[in-house]
């Protein structure tokens, strides 16, 4: 409910298409709505025309269902009211209370404990700039989903003593449908299933690895099968920079890489507010007094989660799984900052559940606090992220609407 009413305020508040890109994500899904086909590669057909389809594939749908008939956007003219846009961000925060259940998940899997897997759902629900994506029209809000619940099928794959091969069965399908979604998801389903192989040769069970890599192929393969045959690259690189390049001077590289400025600006202030969605830039102080706090946290979580929630045997390997998926959001933003010159801290949070867990986890327990304020601390953060949403809605979204 705290998401809901965040994300439904920022949503509707937020001015049509003022979010990042967020003409060119509604053009995809009126090119699919109007076609019943997939766009190619070019300016004609927006900037975001080199993404896999599954978001906007979902948001045409959305589209039948509410009865919004655009005709097909040409450059900069468009028939989508504004009125349109706020029914078509509804699906995002749709997807994105989803992602929050599987944070609740997540953590129940490890913790088996109400109160800390309540704080780890109200940690990435009230997170401000999960907020603001979610209430926009972006096919990040459901790559962030499928990457959650896929780090949920894992987390079950581990703890099972039976059907395993279900939930590993269901990672892959997760994984490809994430890799059908937005191409960031990409580093972590390598890693996933990287880590189903190793545990399965420890195991002497290759049918889930097999099984799990299968239904992966099966689900995106096509995706990069398409792409190969239309511009000989299954990821369509060389097609994308090529036309990035044209459409958006300065947007590909040459581009600033990762000088200790470029990781303060991205790290710290991407990490919460400042470009991309709005330009919502906190005070500096604001943000690096955030971003130390957090980086402390998410240390002392990595111990707590190691030495306290995992089980013994295969369920010492679910920090592992969380700290894969937080590298593979790291992968991700370096993937992107060293192509082009706008990475920004949103990419992070394909991996919301895992930095949501370590964060909490980090507050646990202090009990040189004593026991009832050492456990009441894992709500820091959602009660921190809660004044910085009042922050945002009152400062940029009530007086932007």
């Amino acid at each position: 409910m705290l998401f809901l009413g965040v994300a439904l305020s920022m949503g509707l508040l937020t001015p049509a298409f003022t979010n990042n890109d967020e003409a060119a994500h509604v053009q995809y899904a009126v090119y699919i709505e109007s076609h019943a086909a997939l766009p190619t590669i070019g300016i004609q057909n927006g900037d975001e025309s080199h993404q896999p389809p599954l978001y906007y594939a979902s948001v045409a749908l959305w589209m039948r269902v509410t009865g919004i008939h655009p005709a097909p956007l040409a450059g900069s003219d468009s028939t989508v009211t504004s009125a349109d846009v706020k029914v078509l961000r509804l699906p995002g925060i749709a997807y994105g209370l989803v992602t929050v259940l599987a944070a609740f998940g997540c953590a129940w899997v490890l913790t088996r404990r109400l109160a800390l897997s309540s704080a780890v759902a109200s940690t990435a629900g009230l997170w401000p700039k999960f907020d603001v994506v979610s209430g926009a029209v972006t096919n990040e809000t459901l790559n962030y989903t499928l990457c959650a619940l896929a780090l949920l099928a894992l987390l079950l794959w581990l703890r099972a003593d039976r059907r395993q091969a279900l939930w590993a069965g269901a990672t892959g399908v997760l994984l490809g449908l994430a890799a059908l979604t937005e191409f960031t998801s990409l580093p972590i389903a390598g890693l996933f299933l990287l880590l189903i192989a190793g545990v399965a040769v420890v195991r002497r069970r290759w049918r889930d690895p097999v099984l799990a890599v299968i239904l992966f192929a099966a689900v995106s393969g096509w995706w990069f099968v398409r792409n190969l045959a239309l511009y000989g690259d299954p990821l369509a690189s060389a097609a994308t920079r090529a036309y990035l390049s044209r459409a958006i001077p300065g947007l590909v590289c040459p581009c600033p890489g990762w000088g200790l400025s470029a990781v303060v600006h991205r790290l710290v202030n991407g990490l919460w507010y400042d470009g991309g969605f709005n330009q919502l830039a906190l005070p500096w102080r604001v943000s690096a007094a955030i971003a130390a706090l957090a980086v402390l946290c998410l240390g002392r979580g990595i111990w707590v989660v190691w030495r306290r929630y995992s089980a013994a045997g295969a369920g010492r390997l679910q920090l592992p799984s969380l700290l894969l998926a937080a590298a593979g959001a790291v992968i991700a933003l370096w993937e992107i900052s060293t192509q082009t010159t706008q990475a920004e801290g949103r990419y992070l949070l394909v991996a919301v559940s895992a930095w949501s867990i370590l964060l909490v986890a980090g507050t646990d327990r202090i009990h040189r606090l004593g026991e009832r304020l050492g456990q009441a601390l894992v709500w820091c953060w959602p009660a921190g992220f809660a004044i910085l949403d009042v922050y945002v809605l009152v400062r940029f979204a009530i007086p932007g609407a």
